[in-house]
């Protein structure tokens, strides 16, 4: 149960990190991305260029790994959020068990869908990272992209 948890956790955490990565391109604008996330996706990347030495040629090979899943994840973080908010629903309303349990699966099937995801992108940026680049990032952990204390910090 407390592995379940922690994966579970871990899961979260990286579903979040890639839902928040995208291209930057001028096409993201006409496809309804927000100013804010063009400019939180424009600092990420320039964080990570800037964590791990990336030339602006490896970073524009991360961002055409994470325009080619863009729909998939587009799409896998919909269903994420309506399994997560139909499990909270039959949580809160006093739901039958086993409805709570299919939810429930339902979420952590989701959820690793969309670590598979993320393993995928990792797999496919490895190759243009030094073995040194490919060191850092994996210690940088899922919140690489994030300020210190874990909140996205504007600009960059």
């Amino acid at each position: 149960m407390r592995h379940t948890r922690v994966l579970l956790a871990a899961a979260i955490t990286l579903a979040f990190a890639v839902s928040m990565a995208g291209p930057l391109t001028s096409a993201d604008a006409g496809q309804g991305r927000h100013r804010a996330d063009i400019g939180k996706s424009h600092g990420m990347y320039s964080r990570l260029q800037e964590r791990l030495g990336l030339t602006d040629d490896q970073v524009k090979a991360i961002q055409d790994i994470h325009a080619r899943q863009g729909e998939s994840r587009k799409q896998l973080g919909q269903a994420l959020r309506q399994a997560q908010t139909d499990l909270r629903q039959l949580a809160l309303n006093g739901g039958a068990d086993d409805a709570v349990q299919a939810a429930s699966a339902e979420v952590e099937k989701l959820l690793g869908q969309m670590v598979q995801l993320r393993v995928k992108a990792l797999q496919e940026m490895a190759p243009h990272l030094t073995p040194e680049q490919r060191e850092k990032l994996a210690k940088l952990g899922p919140d690489a992209h994030m300020g210190r204390r874990g909140h996205f910090q504007r600009g960059s």
